[in-house]
């Protein structure tokens, strides 16, 4: 049963493959991902000498569309959105080909021109990013787009046209390369680059990367480093990262390249081409590191759909945790809302002037998603939790924000004879296990004092004295269930923050 959710099926006919993603979406703006199809097409080397696809060439594409269209059909998707990018779009007979294939294949596509392929890029990125300004790089097959952003608003944009699959075919020879190669693919790059003089205008704004050629390259690094967490939105490649690739990966053989750890064999033979944009591309604008993003122009189409007038949301933790629990009807909104009011007050009470801007988004983020490992089974939902943190799609938080979150919103009476932080020591601070028991304690101290789910506390005064916490329950009704839970919080809590508690339950009579 859907009950008032749209089902949204986003079809990305790109240069290198095809995709379809099927998102259940709702009213409020809330969606996931419940179907994802991918084929290899290569486009890109289907134009011939006279920048045409042949018909014979466009045959090839069209079960596949037609298969698609039968997914989202058996899904019982209620709008598809189609569009084609760089390789159609490229190529001199692109409306017969938009139009031979939305024949064909019972779908209305629309032939995305550079200037939105770069916005749609930019939503996608900007909703799944807390952040202000920077420039996104979107290396396709067949084009490649670069955009500055600035107080999360769009400025400018820039489509090329080239991408890793057409320069494989033009610079590369069959995915092997020399010196005179890599260079004569960075001098045609830098060419085009240097017709565009904002490119230069914002040095070390950090870059945010799309496509394959990306995420291929932090798998990469990420195996090549055992990287604790092995996900790629939100990874980091730094400077000396990036030089390293682009050192070694050019001069290993195509047939060695396809056994590169985190590499896939599909993706061997454009790797390098890729890597060779981009690398001209991050030094010519002049990065100080590249986050790589999960989302792009598929999630930027689907949230110009949803809400064309405002499809820049102001807080993508907020968004993304709202849309994360619009999906959980058993979870209580009033619950979750008193949760961060005793939190907030308790917190700002133990730590005064000492305050940490991070510390309060963690508990946030903690509090609103700690029951969310319910869903699999309410009986121990905390590790559920912890597990459904580590592996979702929590936008708005780095790698080390999840990893804390998870530990944070999983805590329970064991948790303090465990030392947290010990499987992901790469990614943690040495200072982060104090504060996983700290802030851990405390949000089960709050999910204690609204046990019941009623708010029967209706709220709460502190006061720190004497390294003694005294806390004062206020209540206009009975409060068992939270007296018994308050207990096992409370010893919890003092070895935590080194503190003892005196709680007053001002008695209802």
């Amino acid at each position: 049963m859907r009950d008032n959710r749209n089902r949204v099926g986003i079809v990305d006919i790109g240069s290198n493959s095809i995709r379809l993603v099927i998102y259940d979406t709702t009213a409020d703006g809330g969606y996931k991902v419940i179907k994802e199809c991918k084929q290899s097409a290569r486009l890109s080397e289907k134009l011939n000498e006279q920048g045409r696809i042949e018909e014979k060439e466009v045959n090839t594409i069209v079960p596949i569309l037609k298969q698609f269209k039968q997914v989202c059909t058996t899904f019982g998707v209620d709008r598809i959105r189609a569009g084609a990018t760089a390789a159609i779009r490229n190529a001199s007979n692109s409306n017969e080909i938009i139009e031979y294939l939305s024949q064909k294949s019972a779908i209305d596509i629309q032939l995305i021109t550079g200037k939105e392929e770069a916005y749609f890029g930019f939503l996608g990125v900007i909703n799944s990013f807390d952040i202000q300004d920077g420039f996104v790089i979107d290396i396709g097959g067949g084009s490649t787009e670069i955009t500055l952003f600035e107080n999360r608003s769009y400025q400018t944009s820039v489509s090329l046209p080239f991408g890793a699959v057409n320069t494989n075919v033009t610079f590369g020879d069959h995915g092997n390369w020399n010196e005179e190669r890599i260079q004569n693919l960075r001098t045609y790059v830098l060419d085009k680059l240097q017709e565009h003089d904002w490119l230069q205008s914002r040095p070390q704004l950090p870059l945010y990367g799309l496509g394959g050629t990306l995420r291929s390259l932090g798998k990469i690094d990420q195996k090549e480093r055992h990287y604790s967490m092995p996900t790629s939105h939100h990874y980091a490649l730094e400077t000396d990262t990036v030089n390293r690739l682009y050192d070694t990966l050019p001069i290993i053989p195509l047939e060695k390249r396809k056994n590169v750890n985190g590499l896939s064999k599909s993706r061997a033979d454009i790797i390098v081409s890729g890597l060779i944009i981009f690398h001209t591309i991050y030094h010519y604008i002049q990065s100080k590191q590249c986050l790589i993003s999960g989302e792009g122009l598929r999630e930027g189409l689907l949230h110009d759909l949803i809400d064309p007038v405002n499809p820049v949301k102001p807080s993508t933790l907020e968004c993304s945790i709202s849309r994360l629990l619009s999906f959980e009807t058993e979870i209580s909104p009033a619950h979750l809302e008193h949760l961060q009011k005793l939190s907030n007050s308790l917190y700002e009470t133990l730590q005064g002037d000492g305050d940490s801007k991070e510390h309060k988004k963690l508990l946030y983020a903690s509090i609103m998603l700690y029951r969310i490992g319910g869903h699999i089974n309410y009986n121990q939902y905390n590790q559920h939790t912890r597990y459904w943190i580590m592996n979702s799609t929590i936008r708005g938080l780095t790698h080390r924000e999840i990893i804390l979150c998870a530990l944070i919103s999983s805590y329970n009476t064991k948790s303090r004879k465990q030392k947290l932080s010990a499987d992901h020591k790469d990614i943690l601070l040495s200072s982060d296990e104090e504060w996983i028991h700290k802030l851990g304690s405390l949000v089960q101290l709050c999910i204690a004092l609204d046990q019941s789910e009623t708010q029967a506390v209706k709220f709460i005064s502190t006061e720190v004295r004497d390294e003694i916490l005294y806390l004062t329950v206020h209540s206009d009704v009975e409060t068992y269930v939270e007296q018994e839970e308050m207990d096992n919080a409370i010893k919890v809590f003092n070895g935590a923050w080194d503190l003892k508690i005196k709680v007053d339950f001002p008695s209802t009579s």
